[in-house]
């Protein structure tokens, strides 16, 4: 009989066998004896005499307890085997019990965490309906607020209309002459306006739809004021507005100090420690401004909230802004110095409810990002993310000083194990690692040129001034500079220091078409091959003549 148990080798139950040698040699020694003792047997069978001499006796007494002993010798042999196969039985059928048993504990374990999963799902199941039921009863009351909102908005922006035109008709009295009320009372309207137009968004049921619809009105409105350029024909609303104004308005929202009002037609710029604001003229929007506004406003709050996650001074600005125009599309660029954005957020962080924002002091909502993704595409826009990384690259610098003195360095920067820049320096004195380069120049300097060995950009900087300390940054990228000089002048020894800047961090890109881009691309292009296309179309309609 054998037997397989688990993946162990073959176990073979021997039986243990009769002793037939032991048995017949017993029985031949009974024979032999009972002949001995009978001699009319002997007579009888007429057996020799020879077989009871006294040799003969003792062999057939000796093979007898032969026999026996190797019997004997058999059968402790078979069974020790035998004891020992089933010391291998016993072993196996205790290590099948023991996985019998841990099988049955898996599977209660396994009940347990299905029990445990389906009150999961139920309990979510009854959450989801609960949050259903609560979002229709919101709808409810958000349709209730916006009917109700229409007649207060009115009458607060009728009040702030009056008081408005009202300042603007007296003379002003005080001794505080800086104090306009007007002014006062159009900013509290523009206020009133933009809360109005961020409830309204808010409680859309699609934002994305929402927007898009005025846009439409937005551009037939548009389209008759480009047709009627000549009749002087009142819009009941203003259908374009400028982006560069919208961003202004935007950056004033999160910027404590006031900053200047652009005039809409040249470059606008603010640097300070904090912001790097570079806004060029873009063709207008259609739409209302302060869609655009809300859109800003979430993404510069998101670019202060992650540029103080990054510890440490790196000598620029940890937000900038930037906007221009590209391919009839307003480009639109924030990035802040900081962490950045994993793979598998970056597909995550437009949906609603969906925040990185992990912290004890602020837990993020998930409506900020939602709400920019919703305008984009509601303006039939785009939105990107890039992880800006610190380059590491060569440069070479090519001084020119006032005796005519031509001296070329070459700086190496890469990136040390705490994601920081820094120098090494390559030239006949030899290797030098540091966070900067300094050299000291044996005349004044008039000019640097300064070439980068991925791009072979060259950077040419002048008008170095020599009464007092001149610090130059990175003209290539003005909304995050790669390197940033200082040079110090002096009657003997001028010296002049070469510093690499740490901008990791992430920028966002959102590229918006223009009113005109939108009229233009909107006319029906006319396809040259529109007649062979309809003959090709009608072949299969056309029936053959028999």
């Amino acid at each position: 009989m054998t037997q397989r148990i688990d993946d162990s080798p073959k176990v073979r139950i021997r039986h243990l066998r009769f002793p037939w040698p032991s048995a017949m040699a017993g029985l031949l020694a009974a024979s032999y004896l009972l002949l001995m003792t009978e001699p009319s047997l002997v007579a009888f069978y007429d057996i020799p005499a020879e077989w009871f001499r006294t040799e003969v006796k003792f062999s057939v007494l000796g093979g007898f307890l032969a026999l026996l002993l190797f019997d004997l010798h058999r059968y402790q042999r078979r069974y020790a085997k035998q004891k020992e196969e089933l010391k291998e039985i016993r072993r196996q059928m205790d290590k099948l019990w023991q996985r019998n048993r841990e099988l049955q504990l898996k599977a209660h374990t396994y009940s347990g965490h299905a029990d445990k999963l389906k009150l999961f799902i139920s309990d979510k199941l009854l959450e989801y309906i609960e949050y259903d039921e609560k979002f229709l009863h919101f709808k409810g009351i958000a349709a209730e607020v916006r009917h109700n909102g229409v007649i207060s908005f009115d009458k607060v922006q009728t009040a702030l209309k009056r008081a408005a035109a009202t300042e603007r008709t007296l003379p002003h009295h005080g001794s505080d002459s800086s104090r306009d009320p007007a002014a006062e009372f159009q900013t509290a309207l523009d206020a009133m306006r933009y809360l109005w137009d961020l409830l309204d968004l808010s409680t859309a049921d699609n934002l994305a739809l929402h927007i898009g619809n005025l846009l439409c009105e937005c551009e037939e409105h548009f389209v008759q004021r480009e047709l009627n350029r000549e009749e002087d024909t009142p819009l009941p609303y203003e259908p374009v507005y400028s982006p560069q104004l919208a961003a202004w308005r935007a950056l004033g929202l999160v910027r404590p100090e006031p900053a200047p009002r652009p005039d809409g037609k040249s470059e606008y710029r603010l640097e300070d420690e904090q912001w790097t604001v570079i806004l060029s003229p873009a063709g207008e929007l259609l739409g209302n401004e302060n869609h655009l506004v809300l859109l800003l406003d979430n993404l510069l709050k998101n670019a202060q909230f992650f540029s103080r996650k990054r510890s440490g001074k790196s000598g620029v600005a940890p937000i900038s802004m930037t906007l221009g125009e590209a391919a009839g599309h307003a480009v639109l660029r924030v990035y802040n110095r900081g962490p950045h954005i994993e793979e598998e957020d970056s597909d995550r962080l437009f949906q609603l409810g969906y925040s990185t924002r992990r912290t004890r002091e602020h837990h993020g909502r998930g409506l900020g990002l939602y709400f920019v993704n919703e305008i984009v595409k509601g303006y039939e826009g785009s939105i990107s993310i890039h992880n800006i990384h610190t380059p590491e690259t060569c440069y070479e610098l090519k001084l020119e000083l006032e005796n005519d003195q031509v001296i070329t360095h070459s700086v190496e920067v890469m990136l040390g194990d705490d994601g920081r820049p820094f120098c090494e320096a390559l030239g006949d004195d030899g290797e030098e690692i540091s966070r900067s380069r300094e050299w000291t120049l044996p005349a004044a300097l008039r000019s640097i040129d300064i070439t980068t060995s991925d791009t072979q950009s060259i950077q040419r900087l002048s008008g170095f001034t020599n009464k007092s300390k001149d610090s130059r940054m990175d003209p290539g990228h003005p909304e995050h500079p790669h390197w940033r000089l200082v040079y110090q002048p002096r009657r003997k020894n001028p010296k002049l220091r070469f510093e690499p800047m740490d901008i990791s961090g992430v920028a966002f890109e959102i590229r918006l078409p223009t009113a005109g881009h939108r009229l233009e691309s909107g006319e029906a292009a006319l396809d040259e091959d529109i007649d062979a296309e309809v003959e090709r179309l009608d072949e299969r309609f056309q029936v053959p003549l028999k």
